[in-house]
């Protein structure tokens, strides 16, 4: 047996990349936004990734970005259904090639809670500015799936909340 060089040396270093890193290059690495949009006192914005069951594909979540101006709880909900919402496009982070991710994005905002059933896999409170959560492909939604992120504002008046995804599709 070989005896190999789990550290690499000058000549031949051992290097390694993240998922979106290494789907960016294959030209599978998408993103989506729900843009700046103006919410409401106590209101809601959502953002659905659905994996249709016409999928050959799983999404691998790389990175999700959300906040606003003000204090927010934010929730990971699997499997829910987003009530309502604007359909979104997805774009390759690559851009050579095509924009066409088989996912289906989308969003909405809403007074009430747009989500109905589903699991909610974390709630984190943040008080201003956005919070980046650093999947790295850990969260895995199959076709007939769908991952949602919610965003509930906790203060009064208007603000600006948005929320962007970016997903590998494997």
């Amino acid at each position: 047996m070989p005896n190999f060089n789990a550290f690499g040396n000058i000549n031949h270093p051992v290097v390694t990349a993240g998922v979106g890193q290494n789907a960016s290059r294959n030209g599978i690495l998408y993103f989506s936004t729900t843009n700046l949009q103006s919410v409401g006192a106590n209101a809601f914005l959502a953002f659905q990734l659905f994996n249709p069951t016409t999928a050959n594909q799983a999404a691998r979540i790389v990175r999700v970005f959300a906040g606003g101006q003000v204090n927010t709880t934010q929730f990971y909900i699997r499997n829910g259904t987003l009530n309502g919402g604007v359909t979104l496009s997805g774009f390759n982070g690559n851009f050579g090639f095509p924009d066409r991710s088989q996912m289906i994005p989308s969003f909405s905002i809403s007074t009430v809670n747009p989500v109905t059933d589903g699991v909610t896999l974390a709630s984190i409170i943040q008080t201003t500015g956005p919070i980046a959560n650093e999947e790295g492909g850990r969260l895995i939604i199959p076709p007939s799936s769908r991952f949602i992120i919610l965003l509930q504002k906790n203060a009064v008046g208007v603000s600006a909340l948005t929320i962007s995804v970016s997903w590998v599709e494997q």
